[in-house]
């Protein structure tokens, strides 16, 4: 029997999948659905059925229901409530599941939440403070049990799931301190405790959840629509309705719908979305283009091989979104602590009672033990105040463990074009004959390019405006793709371009070869300029690398950074000349994304620790799988920015060292940090154990080592070591 299974699902539209879709009659679904829906869109060739209805009329399960019944076929997803969000198989979650019944806690009301919380913090100190002899100062107390007790409500609920499961977390351990806390009379502390528990998990699940959001808006603001051929004709429709083997035409200007084989025609494509190259690529017959690729010139027919979710710019967005979801090594060593400090709180407050009869001491023992406070200001206060002086120096960190990781990271790996390089060539150089000046073969390479949009040609045309050139040639240059540029002057007729168009005209290069051979070797571009069929010269390109970038490697090597890899979509030549100059110790060059994402997981597996620095949305799938990512955000995709962990906006590779020292500078301040909150818990115990340390005194240390551990963490925000 034929099984019905729930590729997408979100609030009034669903996408079902079945064998029988292929032969069942498209008027007897519109009987049978019509009722139910609004709106139905049948695709035979994938055999799915997008349906969209209003949940206030209708529902999904009434709609399986009625499919099921009509087609006598299975549903193969489990019941699902009204509210169910599913994802296709595509998406980030990959996975077909059922929600709790219950209604999740909207953003708003969680923000509200911890602003009600906020508003009672400040009233319990102006109280305390100020009105210390109140007689109101006696209900207060209570009212902050009951307001802690409330607000630590989803601590406890998922303290019971980790019990249920046969696990301890960091949840469950707070959710026992919390409750000792409070039972014990130490309100005011687990108050605390709480608010700051609150405020730490919005943030993060803030953070989550905005990198998930600007994931999917990138796959939304993909191409709407398209023109598909249809006997002969060019009709526009949604890329939706487009389906495999359709033939799909782009022009100049367009960016590509599909993923596809070209057919007929030839285009210059930028595909730096896509491979990361600097420079766009001429694509012919028979190669393969990818959706979201620019067409910069020309006008090609592609067959579609894919569309949309199956694309392979979606998939590689849904590869980046499952890896973010993935503990990190720093959350799973954060768990194992909790599990180990409750088992030792445990010990020593049984212990204890055990030695001495004393309830009271033992609970003193659990307060100082179980109370996670110094535990997590140990880590948190220093990290707040090291983001804090990044965010200040313009490098903004998403999170503590990714501060900590970087000056812990054997290796560090770095796209090229648009990171280490701004992705604009330059003219460097020039080979000229020998009764031609440099200044004339600028002027002709001008006088042709001066109308070309390609990135050379801009280069070239400002070049010329350097030495104080100013084109007035109003003929229009043809410009054929892939080759170069042909312009009729009354100079005569001029080419300019790569040795390819030099020869197909005719023109003689040999004199200049040895010397082109070493630009390109070198890593430049070569562009050709002839006139009257005669070779002038050539011009040498490079594109500009970042002021400061091998000063910013060779900063990391004496800082004891073991391997310097370079991942680039360019050429071999290309990137091992570039690599070779900068000192890397390890090249990958003509990588797509997902190869360099296979770089980075071979890497972690040879070294403790990964960065990867990048700047596109070539490089997201990488970035998502290193240990720690770092965007350049001055002029990076957003993609890139949302996916990564860091964020430098002012794209300077100095600032790479800067959040080197800054993390060596904050883990140093954890490291003092936990000392500071070990040696008080131990003095603590010690003098609870002894008879000497009430419950009230307890939390007096609690206080005083508190306000230790926050003093020395400021000490990161006006002070970090620049050994830069």
């Amino acid at each position: 029997m034929n099984e019905i299974s729930i590729k997408s699902f979100v609030s009034g539209r669903v996408r079902l999948k079945c064998e029988a879709f292929k032969t069942v009659s498209t008027h007897s679904l519109e009987t049978l659905l019509s009722p139910l829906v609004f709106e139905q869109r049948l695709n035979r060739a994938c055999a799915s059925l997008i349906l969209r209805f209003d949940p206030l009329k209708s529902s999904l399960e009434s709609i399986l229901e009625a499919l099921q019944t009509s087609l006598h076929v299975r549903i193969k997803t489990p019941e699902l409530s009204a509210s169910a969000a599913l994802y296709c198989d595509a998406c980030s979650s990959c996975h077909v599941k059922s929600l709790d019944a219950k209604t999740p806690v909207s953003w708003r009301s969680k923000m509200v939440g911890f602003a009600l919380l906020s508003v009672y913090a400040l009233g319990l100190f102006v109280v305390e403070t100020f009105f210390a002899t109140s007689v109101a100062l006696s209900f207060l107390p209570a009212v902050t049990a009951i307001v802690a007790f409330v607000a630590a409500l989803p601590l406890f609920q998922e303290a019971i799931e980790d019990v249920k499961a046969r696990r301890f977390s960091l949840h469950s351990f707070m959710a026992v301190a919390l409750l000792g806390a409070i039972l014990g009379g130490e309100v005011t502390a687990a108050f605390e405790i709480i608010y700051i528990l609150r405020g730490g998990m919005l943030l993060e699940e803030y953070t989550a959840e905005r990198s998930k959001k600007q994931i999917h808006e990138l796959m939304a603001l993909g191409v709407k629509k398209a023109y598909v051929v249809v006997d002969e004709v060019e009709l526009e429709v949604d890329v939706s309705e487009i389906k495999e083997g359709d033939i799909v035409v782009a022009r100049s200007g367009e960016k590509i719908a599909v993923d596809g084989i070209i057919s007929e025609g030839s285009a210059e494509i930028d595909e730096a979305a896509i491979n990361g190259r600097s420079e766009p690529a001429l694509r012919v017959l028979g190669d393969s283009v990818y959706a979201n690729t620019l067409v910069q010139r020309g006008r090609i027919y592609i067959r579609v091989s894919a569309t949309g979710e199956k694309t392979y710019l979606a998939r590689m967005i849904a590869s980046v979104e499952s890896s973010l979801a993935q503990k990190s090594p720093s959350e799973v060593s954060a768990d194992k602590l909790a599990a180990k400090l409750l088992k030792l709180g445990t010990l020593l407050t049984a212990g204890t009672f055990l030695l001495t009869g004393s309830w009271l001491r033992a609970f003193s023992v659990m307060i100082v033990m179980s109370c996670p406070c110094a535990t997590i200001l140990a880590a948190s206060t220093a990290i707040s105040a090291g983001i804090a002086r990044g965010a200040k120096e313009g490098i903004l960190i998403k999170g503590g463990a990714y501060l900590e990781a970087v000056s812990q990271s054997d290796v560090f790996c770095f796209d090229k074009t648009g990171t280490l390089t701004t992705g604009v060539p330059h003219v460097i150089g020039s080979v000229c004959a020998p009764d031609v000046s440099y200044e004339s073969l600028l002027y002709y390479a001008a006088l042709a390019e001066h109308h070309n949009s390609h990135p050379i040609g801009i280069a070239i045309t400002k070049a010329a405006h350097l030495i104080g050139f100013t084109c007035k040639e109003e003929n229009p240059s043809e410009i054929y793709a892939g080759l170069g540029v042909l312009l009729h002057d009354k100079a005569g007729e001029i080419l300019v371009g790569n040795a390819k168009w030099m020869e197909q005209n005719a023109i003689d290069i040999a004199s200049f070869k040895r010397k082109s051979k070493k630009s390109l070797q070198e890593g430049k571009s070569v562009v050709y300029v002839a006139l009257n069929q005669k070779a002038l010269g050539f011009l040498s390109l490079e594109h500009e690398v970042r002021e400061g970038t091998l000063a910013m490697l060779q900063g990391l090597r004496k800082r004891g950074v073991k391997h310097l890899v370079l991942l680039s979509g360019d050429e071999e030549v290309v990137a091992r000349s570039f690599a070779q100059t900068y000192g890397f110790d390890e090249i990958h060059a003509n990588v797509m994304p997902e190869e360099k994402a296979s770089v980075i997981e071979a890497l972690k597996e040879r070294y403790k620790s990964v960065v990867m620095v990048g700047d596109g949305i070539n490089d997201t799938l990488a970035m998502s799988k290193a240990d720690v990512a770092i965007s350049f955000a001055s002029g990076g995709s957003e993609a890139a920015i949302e996916v990564s962990n860091i964020a430098i906006t002012n794209s300077h590779p100095h600032d790479i060292l800067k959040l080197y020292d800054l993390s060596a500078k904050s883990l140093g301040v954890v490291n003092q940090n936990y000392w500071i909150g070990t040696g008080t818990n131990l003095v603590g115990v010690g003098l609870a154990g002894v008879g000497l340390l009430s419950p009230v005194a307890a939390g007096a240390i609690h206080i005083g080592h508190t306000v230790g551990i926050m003093a020395n963490s400021s000490r990161i925000a006006w002070s970090v070591d620049n050994n830069s």
